[in-house]
């Protein structure tokens, strides 16, 4: 995928349980990365398959990138820079897959973290201390969040420089520096943020809208 990821399970001995996770996102990597040239979604993009030729996974994030795109008034779009890239739907999809393939090795304890995301879940009184970096000095924490089931995401620049676009504009959005929410699903979180980045000023009125999440909004200097 691209991204630095961790894997923490409390009380976890078994390297298989951490071997199922990371199959399971090198798995999601060989079919989606956009870096990749021979994977299935960077030959869609080129128009070398044909819509029927698409495995139900491609099929389904599409659907889901259609939907996600709805829901935000068009400010996540999986067509923002002209070639179709689900990049900002399928990490938070890759991310809960892999928790779903160490809940089924009877782990329900566990917190995973890609790029900024983190998925969180506690069958007990685990709870997880979430730090919120600056993004104008990366050395600082802002603020911490503590969470014992559920997801936190953050969209930015900082980290990867202007790539987040606005649709509705064409150009790369630099209203914010960085926007964190949180909330139960770590999908529709990652989707939120990466609206929210590209959608500017408007967002904090957005965000009043979606139950069960909340933001974090960092306006750029």
């Amino acid at each position: 995928m691209g991204l630095p990821i961790s894997i923490d399970i409390p009380g976890c001995d078994e390297p298989v349980v951490f071997k199922v996770a990371f199959d399971r996102l090198r798995q999601i990597d060989q079919r989606f990365s956009t870096y990749k040239p021979g994977s299935e979604v960077s030959r869609f993009a080129r128009g070398e398959l044909e819509p029927d030729k698409l495995s139900s996974e491609l099929q389904m994030v599409i659907k889901e990138c259609v939907k996600a795109n709805k829901l935000t008034q068009r400010y996540f779009s999986a067509m923002a820079t002209g070639q179709f890239d689900p990049s900002g739907y399928v990490k938070g999809w890759a991310i809960a897959e892999a928790g779903q393939a160490i809940e089924a090795q009877d782990y329900k304890t566990y917190c995973i973290g890609a790029g900024g995301d983190i998925l969180a879940r506690s069958a007990g009184k685990k709870t997880w201390n979430i730090a919120i970096q600056d993004p104008f000095d990366r050395t600082k924490i802002l603020n911490k969040l503590s969470i014992a089931n559920g997801a936190v995401a953050t969209s930015g620049n900082y980290a990867r420089g202007p790539h987040i676009v606005n649709p509705t504009t064409g150009q790369a959005s630099d209203f914010w520096a960085s926007v964190t929410v949180a909330g139960p699903d770590i999908i529709r979180a990652d989707v939120l943020a990466t609206a929210c980045f590209a959608m500017g000023a408007r967002a904090p009125e957005f965000m009043k809208k979606q139950k069960h999440y909340q933001a974090i909004f960092i306006k750029n200097n």
